[in-house]
């Protein structure tokens, strides 16, 4: 089927919506309903056209009014979405701003790991299989294929999205959940960034997804945090990976914007305000803003590190004084006489020390003690002649 088609069955065709290496997706109209629809023609018949999105309930994806067949070809009726593919918003190495490009990653990942829970998995998620309407709302594509039909890629499907496909389908290897980590990953780093991952000529690019590391030089303008957690979610080994791909949106977002990890859900991010993800939380009570503990904390270290490092170039600046070293005394000479040898006079030992005798202490003088004398007066006596 090409371009130039304008009815599919009953179903009158009105435009190409989008067209992957897996379908093509057309806006068209039901005249039997009085309704508008979208049909869905796969490329391949590697990709079960009944399995891909038959059964699976979810907000991001088009969900399957019917299966039928027309002329020997079997198609999906879908219901109509009015969206655009992700690949215009990326036209030209344009940059995404980080708070939109996680609420469209987060409601990737809801997708994906709905997905995975019901055994099934994309394979190869990449921009022109994803449709973004004006209120930041996706709906993802050709999403449902069984983990044991993914390494059965075409070299068509594989240049139409060679550039996102993860090292394990290149390498004819066994797919899950997390090969389409890969692939989110890479849409990741082409939103924040503009640029590919791993960029270059189809051939060059599978030899460098399958066994090269990625090139660092678009990322070192992010936090390490986010640096590493985009390495982990492009390793080469799947177990290395995340478990899933919430887990590796919500890594990413508390690196880039350092929030609290927030459970997986679908979000609309034009409704989401900016300004909140990026507002840092207020202070504990009790703390001031201007000295917090953290300041006081920081500050006593830096206090304690200045004054240590002032006493050390003190003690090598000043000069040093040291002491004068101390000469023993020589020994004293003892002469011992000879008989027969004439020599000098042993030198007498030196006389000890006499104690200190206390000076005689002066006698008590005694006092002085006048008799008693009665001073009361007597009657005088009259002596008769």
């Amino acid at each position: 089927m090409g371009d130039t088609i304008t009815q599919i069955g009953r179903y009158e065709i009105s435009r190409q919506l989008v067209d992957t290496a897996l379908a093509s997706v057309y806006d068209a109209f039901d005249p039997v309903e009085r309704k508008p629809v979208a049909i869905r023609v796969p490329r391949t018949t590697h990709h079960g056209t009944k399995e891909i999105t038959l059964g699976l309930k979810h907000p991001g994806l088009m969900t399957v009014l019917s299966y039928e067949q027309s002329q020997g070809e079997s198609f999906l009726v879908l219901e109509p979405f009015q969206g655009t593919p992700l690949a215009s918003r990326l036209a030209d190495g344009r940059k995404m701003e980080p708070v939109e490009v996680l609420g469209l990653l987060r409601q990737l990942a809801s997708v994906l790991d709905y997905a995975h829970s019901h055994g099934s998995l994309h394979g190869s998620l990449h921009p022109e299989s994803i449709l973004l309407n004006d209120r930041n709302e996706i709906k993802v594509l050709d999403l449902g294929a069984p983990a044991t039909v993914g390494c059965n890629a075409s070299p068509e499907q594989l240049l139409r999205a060679v550039h996102y496909l993860s090292p394990e389908c290149i390498r004819d290897q066994p797919m899950d959940g997390r090969s389409d980590e890969f692939s989110l990953a890479v849409l990741a780093h082409s939103m924040l960034t503009g640029e590919l991952p791993f960029a270059g000529k189809p051939l060059g690019v599978m030899f460098r997804i399958a066994y090269q590391g990625l090139e660092r030089d678009a990322i070192r303008e992010f936090p390490l945090a986010a640096q590493t957690v985009l390495d982990r979610a492009l390793s080469k080994r799947p177990m290395e990976r995340y478990t899933t791909c919430g887990e590796m949106v919500e890594a990413l977002s508390n690196a880039l914007l350092r929030t609290p990890a927030a459970a997986t859900r679908m979000v609309d991010a034009a409704a989401a305000p900016r300004s909140a993800a990026l507002v840092s939380p207020p202070p504990p009570s009790g703390v001031s803003r201007h000295f917090s503990r953290e300041a006081l904390k920081y500050f006593g270290v830096t206090f304690v590190v200045c004054a240590l490092a002032l006493a050390g170039m003190l003690y090598i600046l000043l000069p040093k004084q040291h002491p004068k070293p101390t000469v023993p005394a020589p020994a004293p000479v003892v002469s011992v006489p000879v008989p027969g040898l004439t020599g000098p006079k042993p030198s007498p030992p030196p006389p000890k020390p006499q104690a200190k005798t206390p000076p005689p202490s002066r006698p008590a003088v005694k006092k002085k003690v006048e008799p008693d004398v009665d001073v009361t007066p007597k009657e005088p006596r009259i002596i008769h002649q």
